[in-house]
């Protein structure tokens, strides 16, 4: 597996991916992947819809770094070799955040004074593109203002989150308009009754809200969302704590994703090393300073582990197919922050295996590169079976105490903050 990443995170033609597709051995099962190419051009994507998204500043976010995206798996190769050609049913999928949401809601509900320029253009956008929508993140999203550890039906759900209910119906009755008659005349006309929208909308928040099973995901997902708080505090803790250069700062770094936090997060590691080089690099962690007024710091650092969490959200809703074999997500949001954090970490491209599980391609190879940095990391013992299994168990241990062990840490940055 090591190899065929390698080799696809330096390809820049379809030739290159080919030949990394080699290093593809007999334990890989099922095995599908997505790359950006520098040197490739596809015909998914319609010009307007390239232009507004990769071109122009606006709300839509691509999860992939271009949309030069090449698709490969045995089936396709096999398709090209003996017919010369091949169809690659792939699921444009739109997710929301909470306020484009409501943008949405305020379109369907003809509430149009509500929405900007740009809002509208953006609407307008989706409705002339064939594209799927997915409201897993807008969900994900509003889970944090949920009780996931107490018990309730759709009839009180309704009453206590009926903002939450009236989105997702408008966004139901969205996803219904007839796409041509807009494009045509630009006329409204819903497909299905506000009734259906309503029941299709009971069914989802059934099963993401109400049941057991949805419960558990949404744990899980909470989850994963501390253990980067916990990560980020981490980061904090170190930069503000010394002076030391950022080669010895990203050292602690990783000491600290050993022993603390049980997860060694990657890409979001080497977002820390630049902020380490040069703080004001990233934006998104301007918001710590020295002596500030910490009284709402905790706060603050979950909005962004909430950004910082988004993007390995996206990838864990692209492990299961929809409409297509391919899943390509975007995002539409006004948060700067998130839009921020998907740039940074720049995804070239992800593989998807049911022995190995859902990996995505950096366009940088973190071993290289730190060691261009001189930055002594020894990757061999950090990856070593003992390391990782030492990983796991703090990462266990975590789950039965993280709003502690957040808690005692955020204490120690706040203390280190108000330092002279």
């Amino acid at each position: 597996m090591d190899q065929l990443l390698y080799y696809l995170s330096k390809a820049k033609n379809p030739l290159d991916v080919l030949e990394a597709w080699n290093f593809k051995d007999s334990t890989f099962n099922n095995t599908s992947a997505i790359v950006c190419l520098e040197n490739y051009k596809n015909n998914f994507f319609s010009e307007e819809f390239i232009k507004t998204v990769y071109f122009e500043d606006n709300d839509f976010i691509s999860y992939f770094q271009s949309e030069k995206l090449y698709f490969i798996n045995d089936e396709i190769i096999k398709s090209i070799f003996f017919t010369g050609n091949v169809d690659i049913p792939i699921d444009y999928s739109i997710m929301f955040d909470s306020n484009y949401a409501s943008y949405i809601s305020f379109f369907v509900n003809n509430d149009m004074s509500r929405l900007n320029n740009e809002a509208f253009t953006t609407i307008s956008l989706l409705l002339n593109e064939n594209f799927q929508y997915d409201y897993r993140f807008y969900l994900l999203e509003n889970s944090k203002n949920i009780d996931l550890n107490k018990e309730f039906d759709i009839d009180y759900f309704k009453k206590v989150h009926n903002d939450i209910f009236r989105n997702i119906t408008n966004l139901e009755l969205f996803k219904s308009i007839d796409s041509k008659l807009f494009k045509d005349k630009i006329l409204l006309k819903y497909t299905i009754t506000t009734e259906e929208a309503e029941n299709n909308a009971e069914e989802l928040i059934n099963d993401i809200y109400c049941s057991e099973l949805g419960r558990t995901y949404l744990k899980e997902m909470s989850f994963m969302r501390k253990e980067m708080t916990l990560f980020l505090i981490g980061v904090f803790k170190i930069h503000f704590s010394s002076k030391k250069d950022a080669k010895k700062k990203i050292v602690e770094l990783f000491d600290y994703m050993d022993k603390k936090v049980g997860i060694y997060f990657e890409r979001e590691a080497l977002v820390a090393y630049k902020y380490f080089k040069q703080q004001s690099e990233i934006k998104i962690f301007s918001k710590l300073q020295r002596n500030m007024n910490t009284s709402n710091l905790l706060s603050i650092i979950n909005n962004i582990s909430w950004d910082f969490t988004a993007p390995r959200f996206m990838e864990y809703f692209m492990r299961y197919e929809k409409e297509g074999k391919f899943f390509i997500p975007f995002l539409l949001t006004h948060d700067l922050g998130l839009k921020e954090v998907i740039k940074l970490f720049n995804v070239k491209g992800v593989i998807s295996d049911e022995s190995y599980g859902f990996i995505p391609i950096s366009s940088i190879n973190t071993k290289e590169y730190y060691e261009n940095k001189n930055c002594k990391i020894n990757f061999e013992v950090y990856f070593s079976k003992e390391k990782q299994k030492d990983r796991e168990i703090r990462m266990n241990k975590n789950r039965e105490e993280i709003d502690t062990i957040i808690t005692e840490e955020c204490n120690e940055l706040i203390t280190i903050l108000n330092s002279h």
